[in-house]
């Protein structure tokens, strides 16, 4: 299995190509895993995932947060990830597997037909640091975190490049995003950024 790495800036967690293969594995068995019968990180019936079969490095047990993304021919399937880095590494691309496949809310859960389709990516994310300004965000090197009041949203970096969105464009829909106007942002919002490097399978 060969893994394909996009940087999204100069960040990146200093994986090894094996400690890259690791991830990309625990991400796609327990996407086969929890759709295939478990209903989450621990089934009675089923059985617990069997994390102890991979080979855990002290790189993939540092804390760290990340996403996965799930796509059937280029469209968004599922995606759920963290931006505080709670658990270990390997542990969060497991849980967030689940998550994507199981508990979008925008989303039926994953069926099993579904699987030969499903592309896996594994998003892992720098420290958030606050920005100044929006001149600070560089859009498609930086994620964006947007916050005003109660309300809060993300986009990864490669969204709005994927998407041809202009910096103002994904201010709006970020700002609809976390539920507010499209101008939202443009008064009493804070705003943080990060960097990722996000894992494939090359075709």
């Amino acid at each position: 299995m060969r893994i394909s790495e996009h940087r999204s800036g100069a960040w990146t967690p200093g994986l090894t190509d094996e400690e890259k293969a690791t991830l990309f594995a625990i991400a796609k068995d327990t996407l086969a895993w929890c759709v295939n019968g478990a209903t989450g990180a621990m089934n009675k019936k089923k059985g617990s995932f069997p994390i102890e079969s991979y080979t855990i490095t002290p790189k993939l047990k540092v804390d760290t947060a990340t996403f996965v993304t799930l796509k059937i021919r280029g469209d968004l399937r599922g995606c759920i990830g963290s931006l505080a880095p709670v658990e270990p590494l390997y542990l969060s691309v497991h849980r967030n597997a689940v998550n994507a496949a199981m508990h979008d809310y925008r989303f039926s859960p994953v069926q099993s037909a579904e699987l030969p389709e499903i592309t896996v990516d594994v998003s892992i994310l720098s420290p958030i640091r606050d920005i100044p300004n929006l001149d600070a965000f560089k859009l498609g090197q930086h994620g964006i975190i947007l916050g005003k009041g109660a309300a809060r949203a993300v986009f990864l970096p490669e969204v709005a490049t994927e998407q041809g969105w202009t910096k103002e464009e994904t201010l709006a829909y970020l700002s609809q995003k976390a539920g507010l106007s499209a101008d939202a942002w443009r008064e009493g919002a804070q705003f943080q950024v990060f960097e990722s490097v996000v894992l494939s399978m090359e075709k």
